[in-house]
């Protein structure tokens, strides 16, 4: 079973990087443009791990931060974004205080290399944790 994988990024091209990377690390993915997108199909759907772009056109990702605490999302969160450092981590404090799985942030232009062992060992985690829970029933 392949882990699912929710994008949340604006710009197309990085859209298409991190799908491509992710389906590599063994992800299924959904790709979202915008907060609202990110919002109705969270409400729906599943997800092992998201990762976010702070900066979606006119509203900030930290609003999707506020809305997987609400959810109670326990999944990984990768920060992958061009935004300043001081608001990269601004952004990992707020996740933290908010009870977040926030792993520290990735920075635009992105690490191809890290960004795929980073998403294969969650992979990896993930699926023992799922046969961790699969043998305690």
């Amino acid at each position: 079973m392949r882990n699912e994988l929710l994008v949340i990024e604006d710009a197309d091209v990085h859209l298409s990087i991190l799908r491509k990377i992710a389906a590599q690390a063994g992800f299924n993915t959904t790709g979202v443009t915008s907060v609202e997108a990110a919002f109705d199909v969270l409400r729906s759907r599943h997800f092992d791990c998201v990762t976010l772009d702070l900066s979606l056109g006119e509203r900030s990702g930290t609003e999707v931060l506020d809305r997987l605490a609400e959810l109670k999302f326990r999944g990984p969160v990768l920060i992958i974004s061009a935004s300043q450092e001081d608001t990269l981590y601004e952004s990992l404090r707020l996740g933290s205080f908010l009870e977040l799985n926030v792993y520290p942030p990735l920075t635009k232009p992105i690490n191809l290399t890290l960004l795929r062992q980073t998403l294969k060992q969650i992979a990896h985690k993930t699926d023992h944790e799922r046969l961790v829970r699969a043998a305690g029933r």
